[in-house]
């Protein structure tokens, strides 16, 4: 949203020309338009200060002068709201120059200003036209951040939107409600809808009523003034309804397109001309693969190479990782680190102090640091009575205070001294394998008698050799796996989340040979990553055959 400078308005992020523009060009709203867009009507939903709006009016009174349409005749052409008064007026500035630049009569360019620009929430509004394209960067503001007193609101104007649900999600939700048949929809925003629980109300609405023809994720470039944790896309969808087309045009596909970092904006054209056949294209900036639309909203979308596609899909029919004898889980999250982490084994009773793995210690080859997790659960899930363990009683009184504001502690003011988590005395005499939250690679480690920490996910089997597991989950299968369901982070860095590991499919363990099994295993304690790509494809092949 807004203009191309910098802002400290939370949720805010300026978006540049060149994508700007590039956005309107794959959405059809040109100035060289057959149609007149002046009998067409443009949103922008959060216009910031104008660098959408001011592209848009210009290639608007170009049309028109081309179409020979009248000043007057422009009213309902444009429609722009912003919630920030000072935006507006900055985008009315910036809007009026372009109107002079144009030749707009005086008295004609304040009345436009006034019927396009304004001071609106999008999301609550309740006087929003049918409009026959809404094209944006809507507000990334997440769902922890989201103004309490407005939240509940959100969620009962859209749908789409849960207590769990970044903001940008309503703004796909509202602008659904508003398009007309055949309506375009673009916006620049993170792709996480696709893929993350959250996203799922979304992606069946998507499913039934839309189609998502095309998504341009814009890896390494900067598309926005200010950098973002999560690789920003641009999505178009056109207003239509799927589920009543006759049954050989279901099924529709999705042309998604991984720009690299030499994606500048010398590449779109060719880019636009590519994506006028549905074909597969690689090119030294950018791939663009065919892939298969939404069917499946309560599962993420599958986003890859169509030979990674392919791959997932044929390996659907293998066993799920937990349908496969796994158990999956978080470690533990205490809400206070500080103070029931310690690496001091004298501050409580010897057996209130767990050994705990520490995933960045191990990451920094600092596994001679040891930490200790000061535990305050029994083993049938109760709290300890503290006057059982004076020194554990003495320590964590001296940090009462601190405990007391956690909102953990707040629900419960006798439970003060709990951690988040109860400790899962299951995994305490297991062998685990650990992942850590966030890796570029699938770096499984093997790990017995120290209880995992939150910044880390464990897996544990009855029926696997872990050994075995571990070399399997370390090739560049689940790499490739994560890679196309998960989401990704700036940098590349994948997420080996517990939602994200339940979709891996997998050989079952019986399936595969004793040679495989052996290599695998012994690639899994050499860390040697292409010893166990090898012997992974070999099993995953014998297992499909």
């Amino acid at each position: 949203m807004g203009a191309t400078n910098s802002s400290s308005t939370p949720g805010v992020v300026y978006t540049r020309g060149w994508i700007v523009d590039w956005m309107l060009d794959l959405a059809g709203y040109t100035a060289n338009c057959e149609a007149p867009l002046a009998t067409r009507l443009i949103i922008e939903p959060s216009c910031g200060t104008g660098s959408f709006l001011t592209r848009i009016v210009a290639r608007l009174c170009r049309n028109s002068r081309l179409h020979h349409i009248p000043w007057h005749a422009l009213h309902d052409s444009v429609r722009a709201y912003d919630i920030d008064r000072h935006s507006i007026d900055d985008a009315r500035e910036s809007i009026a120059d372009v109107l002079d630049r144009h030749g707009c009569p005086y008295e004609i360019r304040d009345a436009l200003l006034d019927s396009w620009l304004h001071v609106d929430d999008f999301l609550l509004s309740q006087a929003l036209p049918q409009a026959d394209y809404i094209i944006g960067n809507p507000p990334y503001i997440r769902a922890s951040k989201i103004d309490k007193s407005l939240k509940p609101l959100y969620i009962d104007s859209c749908p789409s939107m849960t207590a769990g649900t970044d903001l940008y999600v309503g703004f796909f939700d509202k602008s659904l409600d508003l398009l007309r048949k055949g309506g375009k929809l673009c916006f620049i925003c993170a792709d996480r809808w696709l893929q993350n629980q959250y996203g799922a109300r979304l992606r069946d609405r998507v499913s039934h009523c839309t189609n998502l023809s095309t998504l341009i994720r814009l890896h390494g470039i900067d598309a926005f003034a200010d950098s973002v944790d999560a690789y920003p896309a641009i999505m178009l969808l056109t207003k239509e309804q799927i589920h009543s087309l006759p049954a050989g045009r279901r099924g529709k596909t999705l042309q998604f397109v991984n720009c690299n970092s030499n994606f500048t904006a010398d590449s779109i054209p060719n880019l636009l001309e590519d994506l006028q056949a549905p074909a597969a294209v690689s090119r030294d900036n950018y791939d663009i693969d065919v892939l298969p639309q939404i069917a499946n909203p309560a599962s993420p979308l599958p986003l890859g190479s169509s030979v990674d596609i392919d791959f997932i899909l044929q390996a659907q029919n293998l066993p799920s990782l937990e349908e496969s004898g796994v158990q999956l889980g978080i470690g533990i999250a205490t809400g206070c680190d500080g103070v029931f982490v310690v690496d001091d084994p004298t501050i409580a009773e010897p057996d209130r102090l767990l050994p705990l793995f520490y995933m960045r210690d191990y990451r920094r080859n600092n596994m001679d640091k040891q930490r200790w997790l000061v535990n305050p659960w029994n083993a049938d899930g109760s709290l300890i009575n503290l006057v059982d363990y004076p020194k554990m009683r003495n320590y964590l009184t001296s940090n009462a205070e601190r405990l007391k504001k956690r909102h953990i502690a707040r629900k419960n003011e006798s439970a003060w001294y709990r951690t988040i988590d109860k400790v899962n005395y299951d995994l305490l005499d297991h062998d685990l394998l650990l992942f850590p939250d966030l890796a570029c690679y699938p770096e499984p480690v093997l790990s017995h008698g120290r209880y995992p920490h939150h910044n880390c996910y464990w897996i544990r089997s009855d029926q696997w050799d872990l050994r075995v597991l571990g070399g399997l989950l370390s090739s560049d299968i689940t790499k490739r796996y994560i890679d196309c369901m998960g989401v990704k982070m700036r940098g590349g860095t994948l997420r080996f989340q517990a939602q994200y590991l339940r979709l891996l499919h997998v050989p079952p363990p019986e399936s595969i040979s004793l040679n495989a099994a052996k290599n695998l295993a012994e690639a899994f304690v050499e860390n040697d990553a292409k010893k166990a790509t090898y012997y992974a494809t070999l099993a995953y092949k014998e297992a499909m055959e």
